[in-house]
């Protein structure tokens, strides 16, 4: 040191005590803004906490909104497909699982978290296996699943909600908690700093005075060296009393006032450093104090703190709105007396139990004072503090769920009543209609259904809002007829249902049929809505309980098959017992359920029925006739044959019935040494595929029955208004070798001019011109004009339904030419028997009468 000037000596060691100070200074100031910053992060967190929980509710709002529109949708039969529905649900579900904003939640309150994810993915999950459910299910078991999954939305909604915006605010307790905490924390640390501070301060000025007084010393014994000449004397040089010695007694001195001042100073420094400290520490308590009334103020929840006597000391401006008093007003009664609007006798129990058990939560009613306005709003109380010492408050944290149970309410009214008409909906109706049978098994009644005929007309040409209102104003009319008892209801889009009752079973047919009469009558009424007078036309059908439907489900399928009947036979019409009905359509549903299995299931055969040559009695050929046994019961071509056209089935039992019979006529031909035809009706859907010709080629090559041996029968009706969509393949078919016939001929609605364009050889006169032969003169001469016609053309023709002798006599007397198909040589039947005829060769000739023809179809014709 004595290398270095006094001054710089001094600016070292004041660098040093500058260089402690400051470095006090930013260790404070770090460890400040560290405090604020975990509050504001704190105060953040909880912003973006509740900000994400409402975003999350909103969004799951509008799932539910649409989930609702869709279950309420469902109906018995049908299959909807809500995946899209349950993966949003499911994503509502991850987002709470995994939000960033929820981190905080998911560590310290994971049940919130996991309960409310959990319920929405049970809910996703309720919402396929329902859609799964619905198509096998009956309308009371849609109903009830559609309650189901409206109860699990609700849940969602209100538990677990409710449990996520209380798990948000324990966690802000929490962490109001922690920061209490750490800020006695950083008090103790701050006392600690100041003591190691002050205790290095006394050390380094300690070593200041040590290191000044020692090169004082070594300046005055230099000064006194100087003073006295001994300039390489040593010793303590200030001690001496001469001028050198008073020199160094002065510089002492100095030394001394010098060390004292700097004493003084630092003193005052330290002074002035925590004067900074305290007004550093103020301003950051103020600040903190400016957030937290700023997250009070601005959290959307309404909040209030009182005393722990239940009186309002603040309240957030949500509280004010919601409650409609200012803070004066607030104030002057206890809280839970404003709410509950009930005196302090009956308030006193629920107080006391918040402050035994620090908490106190329920979801409560009460009416605004200033307005009258109804509100339904979840109170949660939590006492802080220890209310004995008459310390501590209370913080009350009051949810307003009037919006919410308004629309759980509209949710159960939709369930209930059908919007258009206020009337019951058709699952409400089957859910009242089945509770009275099982409340009075024994009463009988009618359930009655008015149906609008040809009601979308009405739709299409004034639009679904016009007809909305025919339907209200035929809604009207109804209840003017209908008693409550009744359970008026609309059942279908233009179909009401009411009931019927009568004190005696006997009466109730009577009394049924006056209602459907009074019905009928009051809704064909002239209707004038909107300037327009409207012409309502209605079919009413009826069904009894409980000898024609034992539930309501029974009774409406009977009713709608009752007015499916009516408006099929021109609408307008009284359908009673729609018994009848219903049992028509069950067979009819049952029988093309198992005609798309008779194949498979080997029900099917083939009868033939010969068509003989009336000159000789030969057999010729045969025409395949397709039957089919079905438990045991003979079911008639007439009843099965336009089913299987119906449903797209005759194609391919054409095409079995077919290669059956080409292979036995392959048979037969080989037995009896001569060709036999095989003909067989071809249905339009079987004609107009693509290749046809090739396919039908391919079945008789394979059974080695050449093509000129099938005749393909096609009905005249099938061709008549516009044969050009038939004629190509006809032609085609033609073009391979198969002859073409045109059967039942003189019924359908083809022209005669259109006979010369198509390439047919063969005609089959339908049984309707031979029934009369034997006693009418016209319909000889209408036979013999068909006869004529057919010669000039140079058809063949078979005449077919020819039943008794006489008829055979009188066609005999047309010439022999003709061939003959009916029971007067043969019923029709299957290949076991035809195989027996064939075991021996050819069969014998059936016996024809012998006669010369009386008449030419030309003479016939002239006539």
């Amino acid at each position: 040191m004595r290398l270095l000037p006094l001054s710089l000596q001094f600016l070292i060691f004041i660098g040093i005590q500058l260089a402690l100070s400051l470095g006090l200074v930013f260790y404070l100031g770090n460890l400040a803004q560290s405090n604020y910053d975990t509050f504001a992060e704190a105060s953040r967190g909880f912003v973006e906490t509740q900000k994400t929980i409402e975003d999350i509710r909103s969004d799951y709002a509008v799932v539910a909104a649409r989930v609702e529109s869709e279950t309420a949708a469902f109906s018995p039969g049908e299959r909807r497909d809500v995946t899209e529905l349950s993966s949003e649900l499911k994503q509502i579900a991850a987002t709470a699982r995994n939000s960033v904003a929820l981190s905080s939640l998911r560590e310290n309150q994971p049940e919130a978290i996991q309960g409310f994810a959990s319920a929405v993915d049970h809910q996703a999950a309720s919402l396929i296996a329902a859609s799964q459910e619905v198509p096998a299910a009956d309308e009371r078991r849609v109903a009830h699943i559609q309650e189901r999954l409206a109860e699990e939305r609700a849940a969602v909604m209100t538990a677990g909600f409710g449990r996520l915006i209380d798990a948000a605010n324990r966690e802000l307790e929490s962490t109001m908690r922690a920061i209490r905490s750490a800020n006695s924390a950083v008090i103790g640390n701050y006392q600690m700093i100041l003591i190691v501070f002050v205790a290095l301060q006394a050390l380094l000025l300690a070593v200041v005075l040590w290191l000044v007084n020692r090169q004082i010393r070594q300046l005055a014994d230099v000064t006194e060296r100087i003073v006295a000449g001994e300039a390489t004397t040593t010793g303590k040089q200030h001690k001496r009393h001469d001028q050198l010695g008073r020199i160094a007694r002065a510089v002492h001195q100095f030394r001394s006032s010098v060390v004292a001042l700097s004493n003084s100073r630092e003193q005052l420094q330290a002074i002035l450093k925590k004067h900074d400290k305290e007004s550093l520490s103020r301003r950051q308590a103020e600040d903190s104090l400016r957030l937290t009334a700023s997250v009070f103020d601005e959290v959307q929840e309404a909040v209030l703190v009182t005393d722990v006597q239940g009186y309002v000391t603040r309240a957030n401006p949500a509280a004010e709105k919601l409650l409609d008093l200012n803070a004066s007003d607030l104030g002057k009664r206890p809280l839970l007396e404003i709410l509950l609007a009930q005196p302090a006798r009956v308030v006193a129990p629920i107080w006391r139990h918040v402050l035994e058990k620090g908490e106190w939560r329920s979801e409560i009613e009460f009416t605004r004072e200033s307005d009258g306005k109804a509100l339904v709003a979840l109170v949660s109380i939590r006492l802080v503090g220890e209310p004995r010492e008459k310390r501590g408050h209370v913080i009350v944290v009051i949810n307003d769920h009037t919006d919410i149970r308004a629309r759980e309410r509209e949710i159960i009214s939709l369930a209930r009543e059908d919007v258009v008409t206020g009337l019951l909906n058709r699952g409400f109706f089957v859910q009242q209609v089945d509770d009275r049978i099982h409340a009075q098994p024994e009463q009988p009644f009618a359930m009655i259904a008015v149906g609008l005929d040809r009601f979308t007309s009405f739709n299409e040409a004034l639009g679904r809002r016009f007809g909305d209102r025919i339907l209200k104003a035929m809604a009207e009319r109804l209840e003017k007829l209908t008693e409550p008892a009744s359970l008026l209801a609309r059942i279908d889009g233009d179909t009401f249902g009411f009931l019927v009752f009568a004190e005696n079973a006997s009466d109730l047919d009577a009394i049924a049929a006056q209602a459907m009469k009074r019905c009928q009558a009051e809704i064909t009424r002239e209707l004038e809505l909107a300037g327009y007078r409207l012409d309502i036309r209605a079919s009413v059908t009826s069904a009894d309980y409980p000898d024609e439907g034992k539930n309501a489900e029974d009774l409406l399928r009977i009713i709608d098959n009752g007015l499916s009947q009516a408006k099929a036979s021109g609408g307008n019409a009284i359908v009673g017992h729609a018994e009848g009905h219903t049992q028509a359509a069950q067979r009819r549903f049952e029988l093309t359920q198992a005609l798309g299995k008779a194949l498979g299931n080997r029900e099917m055969r083939v009868y033939y029925q010969p068509q003989v040559a009336l000159g000789t009695g030969a057999t010729l050929g045969f025409e395949a006739l397709m039957r089919w046994r079905y438990r045991g019961e003979w079911i008639s071509p007439n009843e099965f044959i336009p089913l299987a056209e119906e449903h797209n089935l005759i194609g391919e039992l054409t095409e079995w019935a077919l290669s059956h019979a080409c292979r036995r006529i392959a048979d037969w031909q080989r037995q009896a040494g001569q060709e036999l035809t095989i003909s067989i009706n071809l249905p339009p859907q079987l004609l107009l595929l693509d290749k046809i010709d090739q396919q039908l080629e391919g079945l008789a090559r394979s059974a080695d029955l050449p093509t000129s041996s099938v005749v393909l029968e096609i009905t005249e009706s099938d061709f008549g208004k516009d044969p050009s969509l038939l004629v190509e393949q006809l032609h085609r078919l033609a073009m391979r070798g198969f002859s073409i016939a045109i059967d039942d001929f003189g019924t359908g609605h083809s022209s005669l001019a259109y006979l010369n364009s198509l390439p047919i050889s063969k005609l089959k006169i339908d049984k309707r011109f031979v029934d009369d032969i034997v006693t009418s003169e016209d319909a000889r001469k209408l036979f013999g004009s068909i006869l004529a016609m057919a010669e000039q053309l140079e058809f063949e023709i078979v005449v077919e339904g020819v039943e008794t002798e006489q008829q055979l006599v009188e066609l005999r007397k047309f010439g022999s030419r003709l061939q003959v198909q009916g029971f007067v040589f043969s019923r029709p039947f299957d290949e076991d028997y035809w195989d027996g005829e064939f075991m021996h060769g050819k069969p014998g000739n059936y016996p024809v009468p012998n006669i010369q023809p009386q008449r030419s179809p030309t003479q016939t014709a002239g006539n």
